[in-house]
């Protein structure tokens, strides 16, 4: 069930909807406040115009401010009588920090340029990859020289998930989002993990980072001791397609050979030639791509075919299925035994916190990209979505059981 409509359709009071700067800015057209400070200012700190005296008010905390004077800085002063708004945590978060200053001199475009990244007008790219240096995927891989025997997650994995090594323990740190994981076990797959613990990665989420993948596997295979795919091509269609010769395989093998996988001659086990992933146990009805994407989401043949909106597409189906049982284990390292129920019920109660304040429950689905990532409070102030960066043309309430 979901209530549809842009949150202009939601008010119930006739009022202008606030929450969006365009209404706020114009709130201040013709008055004598606009003489003094500047009103796209006021607008980006929040704030609209009452209509009494030189009143403003934050849409969000609802706290009103007056008595203003030529020179003056609306996010500070909005900061003053407001200093846990959740607007201004959200979209000023730099000067909200505890041990922030204001500068002598009002950086206006340094203070413009925050609340576009915080809102998702823009994406501040320079921000990533995190860790430039460990872009490749080499270098990621050279990093595992010292890496602990007595962990069984295999190194490849871990650099093909944009992991590094630390060098303290079996610490490893992603080079696009800067996060880190340690306590591996046995039967853990690091892209799985590194998609439940940092969904907003923008590795994970097939933008491009400038991950540079390595081409060439012959140097670690997937499986030791079995007569794997040597002599072909793999990089073309056609060579990849003669891997099934003599190959029984649930899945049409053209369907596999286009979506980049070719037989190890094991079974139904097949190998990406560009990222190395492999998967086994398959379904007739499974559609190789989506399988790529779930499994591989950052593989740049993927990428190169697809499209990252087709990869955010997949993974979006797939929290929207999270909660139903899956009875099928795809992929060489698949855990075998049953979920701990305590886990499981902390892991869906993480997929449905607001990805932005981490506070309350998701609740708006943003059209057309049909991300579902954000509560009704967070949302008010985005205007493209945090996820895949695309225009929000409209917000729907969903009703989650």
């Amino acid at each position: 069930m979901s209530e549809q409509g842009n949150y202009s359709n939601l008010e119930s009071d006739g009022c202008p909807d606030f929450s969006k700067f365009d209404n706020r800015f114009q709130s201040f057209r013709g008055s004598t406040l606009a003489g003094q400070v500047p009103p796209e200012r006021l607008a980006r700190a929040g704030f609209y115009f009452t209509g009494n005296a030189d009143r403003v008010q934050c849409f969000s905390c609802n706290q009103t401010v007056e008595n203003w004077h030529s020179g003056d800085t609306p996010v500070q002063r909005h900061k003053e009588v407001s200093p846990s708004c959740r607007f201004l945590v959200c979209c000023h978060p730099n000067s909200m920090k505890p041990n922030y200053i204001t500068p002598l001199i009002y950086d206006e475009v340094a203070e413009d340029m925050q609340y576009r990244v915080s809102t998702g007008e823009v994406v501040d790219e320079t921000l990533y990859p995190r860790i430039p240096h460990m872009k490749s995927e080499q270098a990621r891989l050279d990093s595992f020289s010292s890496w602990p025997s007595n962990v069984l997650v295999r190194p490849r994995d871990l650099a093909q998930a944009g992991f590094y090594y630390l060098g303290q323990a079996d610490r490893v740190e992603c080079f696009c989002c800067g996060n880190k994981l340690n306590n591996w076990e046995n039967g853990d797959r690091p892209w799985e993990e590194h998609a439940k613990h940092f969904p907003n990665c923008f590795f994970i989420l097939g933008h491009d980072v400038g991950n540079a993948p390595l081409l060439d596997n012959a140097d670690e295979p997937m499986w030791e001791d079995q007569n794997v795919n040597r002599g072909g091509n793999m990089e073309t269609f056609e060579g990849r397609l003669s891997s099934f010769a003599h190959v029984r395989h649930p899945v049409d093998h053209e369907r596999l050979a286009r979506a980049g996988f070719y037989s190890t001659g094991q079974e139904d086990q097949v190998l990406c030639f560009r990222c190395g992933g492999g998967l086994k146990g398959w379904q007739p009805d499974e559609d190789p791509w989506e399988e790529h994407a779930k499994e591989y989401p950052g593989c740049s043949f993927l990428l190169e075919e697809k499209g990252a909106a087709f990869v955010n597409s997949i993974h979006l189906k797939r929290h929207e299925q999270s909660s139903a049982a899956s009875s099928h284990q795809n992929g060489f390292s698949a855990n075998e035994k049953d979920e701990d129920p305590m886990e499981k019920l902390m892991k869906l109660q993480r997929e449905k916190q607001c990805k932005i304040c981490m506070d309350r429950d998701i609740c708006i689905v943003f059209i057309p990209c049909g991300h579902l990532v954000s509560c009704k409070q967070c949302s008010e102030s985005l205007v493209k979505c945090p996820i895949c960066c695309g225009a929000i043309t409209q917000k729907i309430k969903a009703y989650i059981a």
